[in-house]
């Protein structure tokens, strides 16, 4: 049985009760069984509070609710005492039935804070200003207490003589009786325009209705004057009322109450169930799998059994493939791309060399064609061989040291003077080989700028080729003076004077 119908089978059980021991109640009649159907209706609004305290979410709701029970029992308490134990004592019987109107002015208007906190989270608070309505209630309840020296609620005869059914209704009765109907109205007009505006208008009908059914109640009874035919006294009835009212308005939804998980749980948009430890279904959503769909099914155990649900990954699975092909296509282009930079290396390498070999060829054009020369003069005359094979070494190594020199200046703004002086020890041992007297002396430990470096090993290198093959001899200082570097090359009687100033960068 779903929780909803267990909820609205109690309700009925409940009402069916009120009815029937109020029957029981007032077709016998006597003193005994009416206390004992007084503490039974006190029974019945002890539990109903109970009930209500453990369905209604929001705290104020729930205390106000509490008070509702508490006056409940409050009438019911006096009404059993008066009856009971203080027939005899007129004085205190009378005082006992002036405080049944404590309850029955104090309800509607907790009813009515009940109504204005619909809708309201425990955090907003109701209205300061409605603490004002408190005060009416307090003056006719002293009013009603105090009935005794003004009889302004009741007159009863001089010396309150057959008090109990003698007596006529004053203006301060009418004024509470104008003042319950007021704020009853107070409490259905604003349910009822909450209802229309939130909830629905179906839902506010039926509190209306059990309105409408409580004041035809109220007219039977009132027209009703034989007490045999009364099926409900009047805290019976008063209550009752209060009581169907407010259980209308938690059934139809109007007041948030922790009832109809079933539902919730049946119109669930997950595919699942509730099974108990034997593994049977107790609750099912109404949700399917759908066809085509993907899911992974979770399982939870809970206290008497488990909750097994469906969790749709379709819609993951599809980004999954979306995102994996997403990364076969971007590792195919970085693929593609780093190819392509790849590429571009190699023909930025390609265009570097093709610029440094045509800078080597045309720096070394001159001394290519020398040598060339050179070789077809010993082709075409045996006596100059040998000759032309030391003067070929010796532009030989000139065309080596002069790459090298090259290179390093491709890469370096500055390069070591030690640089130079390892190209001209190099030709000058070619030139020793081919009879030339050479002598080189210490070069100082500095840097200079590479364009000075190939500009005094290009003129060293053009002396030589000028003066082939009749050079005796080559002397070669390098000294560093203040002002910079000086080179005094001579040859023969040949002399080559130049400096480097330090100033001059490269």
């Amino acid at each position: 049985m779903s929780i909803r119908w267990r909820n609205r089978i109690t309700v009925i059980v409940f009402l069916a009760a009120f009815f029937v021991l109020g029957i029981i109640a007032n077709v016998t009649w006597n003193e005994p069984l009416s206390f004992t159907g007084t503490m039974v209706f006190s029974a019945l609004f002890i539990m109903w509070s109970a009930s209500v305290r453990s369905r209604v979410i929001h705290v104020r709701e729930r205390r106000y609710f509490t008070l509702l029970g508490s006056f409940m029992l409050l009438w019911m308490i006096e009404r059993a005492v008066k009856f009971s134990f203080f027939l005899q004592n007129e004085w205190l019987g009378r005082h006992l039935w002036y405080g049944y109107y404590i309850p029955i002015l104090l309800m509607p208007l907790i009813s009515l804070m009940i109504a204005l906190s619909i809708g309201k989270t425990d955090n907003e608070a109701l209205n300061a200003k409605l603490k004002l309505l408190y005060i009416p209630d307090i003056l006719l309840i002293a009013g009603f207490l105090t009935n005794d020296w003004h009889q302004l609620a009741f007159r009863f005869r001089p010396g309150f003589d057959n008090w109990v059914d003698d007596y006529t209704h004053g203006v301060l009765y009418y004024l509470a009786l104008v003042w319950i109907i007021a704020l009853v109205l107070a409490a259905l007009i604003y349910i009822v325009r909450f209802s229309s505006v939130n909830a629905g208008k179906k839902r506010g009908i039926i509190p209306l209705a059990v309105i409408i059914v409580s004041l035809m109640g109220v007219a039977v009874y009132n027209l009703t004057d034989f007490r045999h035919t009364r099926m409900l006294n009047v805290p019976e009835l008063f209550c009752f009322c209060v009581v169907a009212f407010w259980e209308a308005c938690l059934q139809t939804g109007l007041i948030p109450s922790n009832t109809g998980y079933d539902l919730l749980f049946k119109h669930s948009h997950l595919a699942a169930k509730i099974t108990d430890n034997g593994g049977n279904t107790v609750y099912e959503a109404a949700a399917q799998k759908q066809p085509n769909a993907h899911y992974i099914e979770h399982r939870n155990r809970i206290s008497g059994g488990e909750v097994v649900w469906l969790e749709d990954v379709t819609l993951i699975k599809q980004q999954k493939e979306e995102l994996e092909l997403a990364n076969l296509r971007l590792s195919r282009r970085a693929e593609l791309q780093e190819k392509e930079n790849a590429l571009k290396e190699e023909r930025t390498q390609l265009a570097e060399q093709r610029r440094i070999y045509d800078r080597l060829n045309a720096s070394l054009c001159a001394q290519t064609e020398h040598i060339h020369r050179l070789v077809s003069e010993a082709e075409e005359n045996e006596a100059v061989r040998k000759s032309n094979m030391l003067w070929m070494c010796v532009i030989g190594a000139y065309i080596k040291r002069k790459t090298n020199l090259i290179l390093l200046a491709e890469k370096h703004e500055n390069l070591a003077l030690s640089e130079l002086n390892l190209a001209y020890k190099e030709s000058l041992t070619y030139l020793s080989k081919a009879g030339v007297s050479c002598k080189i002396g210490a070069m100082p430990e500095v840097e200079v700028p590479a364009g000075f470096l190939l500009f005094a090993y290009d003129e060293l290198e053009t002396l030589i080729e000028r003066k082939m093959p009749a050079i005796e001899a080559v002397d070669i200082c390098i000294t560093e003076k203040e002002s910079g570097i000086l080179f005094d090359i001579k040859i023969d009687e040949t002399p080559l004077t130049f400096a480097i100033d330090k100033g001059v960068k490269g």
